[in-house]
């Protein structure tokens, strides 16, 4: 009785097999350490960063690509950059965190022509996007201890928010130099014309809140756009990976 035929996933785990004996599979294995160990690096006094393992990425490499006959290994072995795909425009679009969670030389370096053309810079937009993905974000309020503490007195037509953009300030640094204040305006009271203010400069900024962990189905979930056995493959992967 004829056996009956291979699935896709099976067919697909036969080619990664291959890596056995293949050490083009492992011909990127100098580049994914260099780039992990430039993250760690750059992240490793981030709240909540676990440092990275490079096998990891070596996986999702694999995973990605296909191996080495594939088209995508020369070029875009991690597939971020390919037609159709927002993860590079998200990464370097300096909107939703990439700029705190690459490197600078890497940041610098990255643009959308060669991450899709440089398998190097593909591997390295690639984990700086499955970083970006894995980051809490929140935005607080900065100043320099330094910076001298003025008096503003409250002018008509005066609010909270036009006293911060007046004085370079924002709302939060301006109701944490005046206690009460933050009360006051939940209560509705209206400012009275002539008090006077402590105000200083200060800067609403983004910063790293903290990180997801990333475990197979973590990684499936945060990078991969649609694969249900991203996750089992990311494992099957890992398991061949030494």
């Amino acid at each position: 009785m004829p056996l009956p035929p291979k699935t896709s996933f099976q067919l697909w785990k036969d080619t990664i097999d291959t890596a056995d004996n293949n050490p083009a599979w492992h011909g990127y294995d100098a580049a994914i350490k260099s780039t992990v160990d430039k993250y760690n690096a750059h992240l490793k006094s981030a709240p909540g960063f676990t440092a990275l393992d490079w096998r990891l990425i070596k996986a999702m490499l694999w995973t990605e690509s296909g191996g080495p006959t594939a088209r995508a290994w020369t070029t875009q072995p991690m597939q971020i950059g390919k037609q159709g795909d927002p993860g590079l425009a998200a990464l370097l679009g300096g909107k939703e965190g990439g700029e705190l969670i690459m490197p600078s030389d890497i940041a610098s370096d990255l643009t959308v022509r060669n991450v899709v053309a440089d398998p190097m810079k593909n591997i390295q937009a690639g984990v700086g996007y499955l970083l970006m993905r894995a980051a809490n974000f929140k935005y607080d309020d900065v100043w320099n201890p330094n910076a001298p503490i003025t008096e503003y007195k409250v002018a008509a037509g005066d609010s909270i928010a036009r006293i911060a953009t007046r004085t370079g300030s924002t709302v939060g640094h301006l109701y944490w130099l005046n206690p009460g204040l933050q009360s006051e305006m939940d209560q509705h009271k209206p400012l009275k014309i002539g008090r006077a203010l402590k105000v200083q400069k200060a800067t609403t900024t983004k910063m790293i809140a903290g990180f997801k962990s990333l475990d197979n189905a973590a990684v499936a979930k945060l990078y991969n756009a649609g694969d249900p056995r991203y996750a089992e493959k990311l494992a099957y992967c890992l398991g061949k990976i030494k």
